[in-house]
Order: C-alpha cells, then sequence, then structure tokens
C-alpha cells in the first residue's frame, strides 16, 4: 500500500454574483505527491531552494508576490535576478515528482446554466478533484487532501461538503480510498500548499488565454494527469461547463 496527500490550492474568487470580467474563472488545483517522496525529496529540495535565494526557509512561495515583484521578492525587479529566479523555480517544478489535477469553472456561463441551482465553486471543484484523486489512487492505496485554509466559516463549509460526498458515494465505494481532509494556514508553510500556489494561476491563465504563450503552464503541462491517449482535458486539466468547439480545437484533444 502507498500513500499520497492531494495539496490544493486555488486561483480566482468563488463569487458568482459578481464576476470580475478580467479573470471570469474559479481554479481548484491538486498536486498529488507519493507521501514518502513529498518528506524524503520533495520538502528537502523546496527548502533547498529557498536557502539558495534567501538563506532561509521560512519564506513563502507566493504567485501573486512572485508576479508583483513584492514582499520578499522585490529583488525580482533586477532582470538578471529574475532570469535566475525563474530558471532554479522550472527546473526545480520540473525535477519533482508529482501529478496534477485542476478544474477550472467559467464562471459566467456556469450561472447562466445553473441559476439558482448553481453549487458553490469550490465545492462543485471538489467533487471533480475528489474523483479524478480516486481514480488515480489503486485498490489498496490511501489518499488525504491537504486544503489551504480559507478560515473557520469557508473551512467548516468545506468539511462539510467533503463529509457529504463522502457520505453520498459510500454505498457505491467511490471515496472509500480518500481518507480525509485537512486544512493548513498559508502561514505553515507547507511545501505541498506552495507547488499547489505556483501552479493555479498558470493553469486558470491558460483556460483563460488557451492562444496566448505560457512558460510556467507549459513547465507544468508535463505533471497533467492524462488519458490513455495522452488526452489532458477531462483529466488533469477539468473546465466547467464544457468548453465550445472552438476552445477544445485550441487544446487538440
Amino acid at each position: 500500500m502507498q500513500e499520497y496527500v492531494c495539496f490544493l490550492d486555488e486561483s480566482g474568487d468563488h463569487n458568482l454574483a459578481n464576476i470580475d470580467n478580467n479573470f471570469p474563472v474559479f481554479c481548484l488545483v491538486g498536486c498529488v505527491f507519493e507521501k514518502e517522496f513529498y518528506n524524503e525529496v520533495a520538502r528537502p529540495a523546496i527548502d533547498a531552494f529557498k536557502l539558495r535565494f534567501w538563506g532561509r526557509t521560512d519564506v513563502i512561495l507566493h504567485s501573486r508576490d512572485i508576479r508583483k515583484r513584492q514582499k520578499e521578492f522585490s529583488f525580482l525587479a533586477d532582470i538578471s535576478c529574475r532570469s535566475e529566479f525563474y530558471s532554479a523555480l522550472n527546473g526545480l517544478i520540473s525535477e519533482l515528482e508529482f501529478t496534477i489535477i485542476s478544474v477550472t469553472i467559467l464562471k459566467e456561463y456556469y450561472r447562466n446554466q445553473y441559476g439558482d441551482e448553481a453549487k458553490h465553486p469550490y465545492h462543485l471543484a471538489l467533487s471533480f478533484i475528489m474523483e479524478r484523486f480516486q481514480m488515480a489512487l489503486r485498490r489498496g492505496d490511501a489518499g488525504k487532501i491537504i486544503a489551504e485554509s480559507r478560515g473557520r466559516r469557508e473551512d467548516g463549509k468545506l468539511r462539510d461538503e467533503f463529509e457529504r460526498l463522502k457520505s453520498e458515494d459510500s454505498r457505491l465505494g467511490g471515496f472509500d480510498n480518500v481518507i480525509g481532509l485537512w486544512m493548513e494556514k498559508k502561514q505553515a508553510n507547507v511545501a505541498g500548499l506552495q507547488i499547489a500556489d505556483l501552479a493555479a494561476y498558470p493553469i486558470a491563465a491558460k483556460v483563460l488565454r488557451p492562444a496566448q504563450p505560457q512558460k510556467s503552464f507549459n513547465v507544468l503541462n508535463a505533471k497533467l494527469k492524462r488519458s490513455h491517449d495522452k488526452g489532458i482535458l477531462g483529466y488533469g486539466l477539468k473546465i466547467f461547463p464544457q468548453p465550445t468547439f472552438e476552445h477544445l480545437e485550441l487544446w487538440g484533444k
């Protein structure tokens, strides 16, 4: 038996009432690590990366701060430092062994199609993530989910949704291998959550603008869960509602 951990983080907000036209999506990303590899290889590698650039390991790798070149990442304003940093970060992501399961909800289309019956986008995305996580686990394997805390109220609702999904699917044994859901605050400096944070925005941006070159997504692409014929749509890259045919053509499959 092997144990796996799926680290969850999101990009975009879950608000369906007031949708930001500049970023009208909610993207939830799960980065799945084999537990022993995560503890013995991934965490030390991420710590070594931080030691290289800051000389300490308590820095939180945060996608927004990196893009804005603010806080601990203000040194990225220097183009040579930025080039070195991104080259090292891309190398780190490439070398780590993990699988990405992502769900991107097109909020306006979702709201228009489902109206008052539309579920909370995070909860809907969690159900899709759990389905794909369960399918990735072999018989006898066990998997747990660790999500970034979003506050006591939101965390409580997410736990309730997790338990509801487990209970509803128990008669089919669908989520038996997914043994639990935990929340951790960003300040806890959980390496896996930081990897999920780094993955979420590039995936959401690629779904929004699939024809636009996206270097960060190109690095993540190799990590996306694939079908037997190597397709990513519906596997590592779930888009909901179903994209138009024109959108699908941009992805190839």
